[in-house]
């Protein structure tokens, strides 16, 4: 049977629906089919005009040409040409989204798909590595419900120009209004609203007099223009009025959730990346001396805490931040503080001392030079860079996202914690093996090595907590103490030792002489007296892969290494510990307030001080799609913004362009699994701006250089032209998303947009991998004796 749907005739009818007469004219149009060709034509337009509620989502074909819209509750994504035909196709089908209209929408994408392969070019390599900026804890500020409401009301500005406009959305904190036409008002002046349709339907006393708005910003879309507005002023009326007039009608108008949307795929985005952050967050009490106050503890970083404890397996880590330098610290005019922080070891008779110095501590006391030939031949040697800036107790934000949200009773001890709290930095690890030798080219000195005692640390320093933010659905294992004989042995040499905890997957060991190990090397371990407990398996020879360990080599923390299934000493253990539970006592982290770990996690998110980026899994292919930000600037902003498309977003051509995406994220992705400790690769840039005012850049792998002179040469000449960066980048595959972190946002969501709660998921399952971008610039010239580019 031929389709009727091609039928020329039925392209005449759809147009005629909105006709009162339609039934005559169709069976004017008609007269020459047939009974039965009349009777098909009839069923396909009844088939056309059926209610359709499929989603229209064009992203995966058109990318980032698609806009989100709302039709009769389901929400598509498409271009706006298509967005105009669709409205013109409902039209038709008298006002109404049926499967016609679904079809016309397929019919033209695939016209589009044709264009493409036919006549559009390909996207230019440039703008395969665009990406939005993600504003990490940008969502506090708003935590109150809009409601869709339209009604007349007057704007009064500051100039005396008076204007009738619509409100789209209010809040209790603000409103969004629709204008005729552009306005040239700046952002932040203060104009005055008068509520005049909720007035006319609602004559209460509160609605006479106007309320007093801030303007955030000015919104356009297909030709129609919104200002943002924000309540400034006090009025208790108004605002009682207003949240009795959301309460009642919530079931009428329809609850606007993009706010929350909008927060929760931001806090999916920022709970990928901080439980697994490279750098060691700092938080400090007191805000002209400040002194360390706690650290937070990541997965990826418990490396730099391992450094920084002594043969006693005591965190000395408050060693790092004297009052002195810590005074010279807040000295700087910007409001964010940064130095470097170099440091080193030395071993005595089995005690370990703690050495450290800033870059203008170096300066001004001339042991530059000796410091560097000294700390540098160690295999203890660091280098760092710090950061600080001030903070606010209301950065913490404990309280929920969601509306009307009973505060907890231990909520005002955790208030008054917090409150101590006066600033937040963050310790970087940026030195680099490859240039070790750079520290060497200072060449001898006339100093002794005696005087840098002026920069040992004491033996004693001040405690500081620790608190550990877990990726909550993959948090560990839980660690039982218990102490037993160990042997581990290393290639041809053999350590006793004994262990400190055990759980299945590892154990923690104290060892009676340093192990000259690394992290990521595996040992094999034997456990003589747990060997009498077991005739069935040989607790000798059990492969175990270092995870951390403290500077000396004193206390290794392990996990197995090879198969979770056959692997002896994990059967053994899992065995032991389900035996004993009600003899082994479990170790337990020491949390004195409830929330105190998400309360800093929030105040960090506030302060990040590196650049997180995220993979995605796209049709085309991984593609990275955001790149989180501060609210402040940071050091490689100019970096990101230099060669993107589109104003407010960022772009890592400078980093990834040509093959290196392949090379550094497209491939490594493919091995690697979430468990696996960071992928490090360090990149030289080399930015300058052309005649036309394009903006064009260099790189290079630092494992590509073939000498240190190399090196050298690339620098120079960077500086010469325009400035330079050293970037170094850490790689991870993800897992699943922490879906329980944002669940009450999502069940929220839910209410009152299913299909919005079922995309955000979406999006965050998509991602596949996390990076971070770390500025390693100032230690990079410095090793090389060269000065920092001048700001631009």
């Amino acid at each position: 049977m031929e389709r009727t749907s091609h039928h020329p005739t039925i392209d005449q009818l759809i147009p005629l629906l909105r006709e009162r007469d339609f039934d005559d004219l169709f069976e004017r149009l008609t007269q020459g089919e047939s009974s039965n060709g009349r009777f098909l034509l009839k069923m396909e337009i009844k088939r056309l005009c059926t209610p359709c509620r499929r989603v229209i989502d064009m992203r995966a074909y058109l990318g980032d040409e698609c806009q989100l819209f709302e039709y009769q509750g389901i929400q598509h994504a498409m271009p706006p040409e298509a967005i105009a035909l669709f409205h013109s196709q409902c039209y038709l089908y008298r006002d109404g989204y049926t499967l016609g209209v679904y079809e016309a929408l397929q019919q033209w994408l695939k016209r589009q798909g044709h264009r493409a392969g036919q006549q559009q070019p390909e996207p230019s390599p440039r703008a395969q590595l665009e990406a939005k900026r993600v504003p990490f804890a940008s969502y506090y500020s708003r935590s109150d419900e809009r409601m869709h409401y339209s009604s007349q009301v007057l704007l009064k500005f500051n100039d005396g120009q008076r204007l009738f406009a619509k409100t789209s959305d209010i809040s209790l904190s603000g409103t969004r209004v629709q204008i005729p036409f552009p306005l040239e008002h700046p952002p932040g002046e203060i104009i005055e609203v008068y509520f005049t349709g909720l007035e006319h339907d609602h004559p209460q006393e509160a609605l006479h007099h106007p309320v007093h708005y801030q303007l955030l910003g000015h919104d356009e879309r297909n030709g129609r223009h919104w200002l943002r507005l924000l309540k400034v002023a006090s009025t208790p009326e108004f605002d009682a009025f207003l949240q009795q007039f959301i309460d009642s009608n919530k079931s009428r108008y329809r609850i606007s959730v993009d706010y929350l949307l909008s927060a929760a795929l931001t806090k999916g985005y920022e709970q990928y990346f901080l439980p697994r952050m490279s750098g060691l967050p700092l938080f400090f009490r007191g805000h002209a001396n400040p002194r360390l106050d706690t650290v937070l503890r990541t997965e990826n970083n418990q490396g730099i805490l391992s450094d920084w404890r002594d043969e006693k397996n005591r965190d000395m880590l408050a060693g790092l931040f004297p009052p002195a330098r810590m005074a010279a610290l807040l000295a700087q005019p910007d409001n964010q503080k940064e130095t470097l922080i170099y440091s080193f070891t030395h071993s005595v008779r089995s005690h370990i001392y703690f050495f450290s110095a800033t870059r203008e501590e170096l300066d001004r006391s001339g042991l530059r030079a000796l410091f560097f030939q000294v700390g540098a031949r160690r295999s203890s040697w660091r280098v760092y860079r710090l950061l600080l800036e001030p903070c606010r107790p209301q950065e913490a934000e404990i309280a929920s996202l969601l509306p009307h949200r009973e505060p907890h009773p231990q909520d005002h001890l955790l208030h008054e914690r917090v409150s101590q709290i006066s600033h937040v930095g963050l310790l970087q690890p940026v030195d680099n093996e490859l240039i070790r030798d750079d520290y060497l080219q200072y060449g001898a000195t006339g100093h002794n090595a005696n005087e840098l005692q002026c920069f040992g640390h004491p033996v004693e320093v001040e405690p500081f907590e620790i608190e550990t933010l877990y990726y909550l659905q993959l948090r560990s294992e839980p660690r039982y103490s218990h102490r037993t004989a160990v042997a581990v042995q290393q290639g041809e040499k053999s350590y006793l030792g004994w262990s400190r905890d055990i759980s299945v997957q590892g154990l923690c060991l104290e060892m009676e002489q340093g192990v000259p190990c690394q992290r990521g090397e595996v040992l094999h371990i034997a456990l003589p007296r747990l060997q009498a407990l077991s005739k069935n398996m040989e607790l000798r020879q059990l492969p175990y892969r270092v995870v951390g360990l403290n500077s000396n080599g004193t206390v290794l923390h392990l996990c197995i290494e090879g198969a979770a299934e056959t692997h002896v000493g994990r059967q053994f253990f899992a065995l032991l510990i389900e035996s004993n539970l009600n003899k082994l006592k479990e170790v337990r982290e020491g949390r004195r307030y409830r929330g105190y770990a998400k309360a800093l996690r929030n105040l960090y998110a506030h302060h990040l001080f590196t650049h997180p980026f995220y993979i995605n899994r796209l049709k085309q292919g991984p593609r990275v799609t955001a790149i989180a930000h501060a609210g402040a600037p940071r050091s490689l902003d100019a970096l990101l913004a230099a060669q993107a498309e589109q104003e407010g977003n960022d772009n890592l051509t400078p980093l990834l362009a040509g093959e290196r995406f392949k090379l550094l994220v497209q491939e490594p992705l493919r091995d690697r699994q979430r468990e696996d400790t960071p992928l490090e690769q360090e990149l030289y840039v080399a930015l300058w701006q052309e005649k036309t005012g394009g903006w064009e850049s260099d790189a290079m792998l630092l494992t590509a250089f073939p000498d240190a002179a190399a090196r050298r040469a690339f620098v120079t000449q960077a500086l010469t032209r325009g400035r330079f960066f050293s970037v170094r980048m850490m790689l991870s595959r993800t897992g699943r998303p922490d879906i329980h972190f944002i669940g009450n946002e999502l069940d929220y969501i839910a209410k009152f947009a299913i299909h919005k709660a079922k995309q955000l998921e979406e999006e965050l399952w998509s991602v596949i991998g996390l990076g971070e971008l770390i500025d390693t610039t100032a230690a990079t010239l410095a090793a090389l004796g060269l000065s920092a580019p001048a700001a631009p």
